[in-house]
């Protein structure tokens, strides 16, 4: 009669903990487990939502990398706008998106702008609208300009800020360094804000000059970046418990048991791949070397699926095990899995094969006693 260990309940554990992440995201078209339903391993379903996670993980990086390089590309846009250069234009692509929306309204503006007489009242309404901070100096970096949103995030008026030096906002900003090298594009620093605090920015500034070319000041224009690091350390945080999962998992998934201090069972679950191959013969010669054990039982009754890599992997863990000098015994053989093994051409006569576990383990055992009195006699 064919047994098997009970499940361990910690996999469960891992596989609802999956769920539950899954079940807050995007990933998984209308299931948990990324499309699949659910095996009953709880072993499987947790590898299927750890891959499912994965691909939500890559999908909203690369979602973030793009929406970040566009903000960066509509930004330059607004700088060369305050700088009176109408000739920078930003890219729109076919999603007609909110940032197509920006940027075909940004390019208009320019093109407007370049043709027509501007007035005051419209280019103070244009810089009152931007989300990003935004301050004007001279050419003594002494502030002649902000909108509102440098306002909001440095929590002073405008009134405080204007005529007050640039590193009133940005501590150790050289000005003079800035005008030399022509200026900066998305450098972090942090902004100083009222009480003390410092904010992290992405901070780009460009060389404002007049019509013979002579620097009249910079138009610096920062971003908060205090979301994005929230975001970026949830996901470290996040990557972080995957691998922790990702180790548990591996444990899980290649149990070894002690029968006795001279018998250890190994009972495999699921599939047996190339990699997962390597860990069996990992984990079996480090259990019987910590043990001494003379016998191990490798029992593939839980075995789903096996191909040649994993046939392979098996016989290696075999002659593995006999080399550091265990006896092996392999149980759980079902016809299929009985082809693959002869056509390996693996001299079997070394190990003992058996259609059970239980069989096994009772033939461990006898083994086992018999030893023990053999060693008493002497």
């Amino acid at each position: 009669m064919n047994t098997r260990p009970p499940p361990d309940p910690r996999a469960g554990r891992i596989r609802d903990l999956i769920v539950a992440l899954l079940e807050d995201g995007s990933a998984g078209a209308g299931s948990p487990l990324g499309g699949a339903a659910p095996s009953g391993d709880p072993l499987d379903d947790a590898l299927a939502g750890l891959e499912a996670l994965s691909r939500e993980v890559a999908a909203m990086r690369s979602s973030f990398a793009e929406a970040n390089r566009r903000l960066t590309e509509l930004m330059e846009v607004i700088v060369a706008l305050v700088s009176f250069d109408y000739e920078k234009k930003a890219s729109i692509s076919d999603k007609n998106d909110i940032f197509d929306g920006m940027a075909s309204g940004l390019n208009m503006l320019g093109e407007e702008l370049s043709v027509t007489t501007v007035s005051k009242a419209h280019i103070d309404n244009i810089i009152e609208s931007m989300s990003e901070l935004l301050v004007v100096t001279d050419k003594g970096a002494r502030i002649r300009t902000v909108n509102q949103a440098a306002c909001d995030l440095s929590g002073l008026s405008k009134e405080e800020l204007i005529a007050q030096p640039i590193d009133l906002l940005f501590e150790d900003l050289s000005a003079t360094d800035l005008i030399e090298t022509g200026g900066v594009r998305d450098q972090e620093r942090s902004c100083r804000v009222k009480g003390g605090k410092r904010v992290p920015v992405a901070f780009s500034a460009a060389v404002m000059r007049d019509k013979r070319g002579a620097p009249e000041g910079l138009v610096c224009v920062a971003r908060d970046l205090t979301e994005q690091k929230r975001i970026e350390e949830e996901r470290w945080r996040f990557r972080e418990a995957i691998q922790r999962q990702s180790i548990i998992l591996e444990e899980l998934s290649t149990p070894l048991i002690p029968i006795t201090d001279d018998i250890l069972v190994m009972p495999l679950i699921g599939t047996v791949d190339e990699q997962r191959a390597v860990q069996i013969v990992d984990t079996l010669l480090q259990g019987i070397a910590a043990r001494g054990a003379k016998v191990a039982i490798i029992d593939i009754t839980g075995i789903r699926a096996m191909e040649q890599p994993g046939v392979s992997g098996i016989l290696r863990a075999v002659q593995a095990a006999r080399l550091v000098g265990a006896e092996v015994a392999l149980t759980g053989i079902r016809p299929e899995v009985a082809r693959l093994l002869v056509a390996q051409g693996y001299d079997f006569r070394a190990i003992k094969t058996f259609g059970s576990l239980q069989n096994g383990v009772v033939h461990a055992l006898s083994q086992d006693r018999d030893m023990n009195r053999r060693g008493a006699r002497k």
